[in-house]
């Protein structure tokens, strides 16, 4: 098992593994998002229940809602 990170004492600490395992490259940044917002999700709940998969699912709603990369954004001019 490949874990992606982790969360140490609710959020002291949240450790994420951006390099691929054989350490030439990134891992895509979509995984990398998701793997945040589930040691995130970890801050609030420490099991893997519908409270916490609720709590991840808000998170990730919130921060694609606020990502000036998928917005159409605006013009002046």
């Amino acid at each position: 098992v490949c874990v992606l990170g982790y969360n140490t004492n609710k959020g002291q600490s949240i450790t994420l593994r951006l390099r691929t395992d054989d350490m030439r490259g990134f891992r895509n940044y979509e995984t990398i998002r998701k793997v945040l917002f589930h040691e995130l999700s970890h801050n609030e709940f420490s099991e893997h229940d519908k409270n916490f998969y609720n709590l991840m699912n808000q998170i990730e709603k919130e921060a694609n809602s606020n990502d000036w990369t998928r917005s159409k954004g605006h013009t002046i001019g």
